[in-house]
């Protein structure tokens, strides 16, 4: 059921990036034109951990930009320095750094591609890494827009490679296999309302 809907979500996203705009749509004055605007505002997110929080980001020429996003609820635990699980560095961060590439600029509907770390600020301050689309949805004008993106997020190779050295120091006959820990079953989906200046 997990995968039916994130293939769902992906087809929605590569359609919406693919299929051409209608000629009306395409006259109206919607979507950001600024070459250089600032947002703010608060996002929710759904998936392997339910969160809010704030998010701000600056664009650049309206086509590329980054994001900073934080959420009030840390529901992730922090493992304890003694366990070398791979589920250890499977986690939705509660601080998100990203960079973002619009593929469309003046639009009302401008799909994207999002990346970045996520830091866990908890006791160990675990980082990882997320990738993901989404879509932009300009509500009015150039000042509030909506976005929806799915992201996956993805443990460090160099934190990967380090858990198994590890484990076969303390003598593991076995050691997971890559695709333990590179998958995309910690995900989220995330909805963001921001205001731009």
């Amino acid at each position: 059921m997990k995968t039916r809907i994130l293939v769902s979500l992906l087809l929605l996203t590569a359609t919406l990036t693919l299929a051409p705009a209608p000629a009306a749509a395409q006259d109206l004055k919607m979507g950001i034109r600024s070459r250089f605007s600032f947002a703010f505002g608060g996002n929710l997110g759904f998936g392997d951990q339910a969160t809010a929080g704030i998010i701000g980001g600056v664009r650049f020429m309206g086509v590329a930009g980054a994001d900073i996003e934080f959420d009030f609820n840390r529901v992730t635990e922090t493992p304890s320095p003694q366990s070398n699980s791979v589920s250890d560095l499977h986690f939705v961060p509660n601080l998100k750094l990203g960079g973002v590439v619009y593929f469309f600029r003046k639009k009302r509907y401008a799909t994207y591609a999002t990346g970045g770390l996520g830091i866990d600020l908890g006791t160990s301050n675990r980082v990882n890494l997320f990738a993901g689309s989404g879509v932009e949805i300009t509500l009015s004008e150039d000042r509030i827009t909506l976005n929806i993106s799915l992201r996956f997020y993805f443990p460090r190779p160099v934190d990967v490679e380090k858990q198994r050295e590890q484990l076969l120091m303390e003598g593991k006959p076995s050691l997971p296999a890559y695709t333990d820990y590179y998958n995309l079953d910690t995900y989220q989906l995330n909805f963001a309302l921001k205001l731009v200046y």
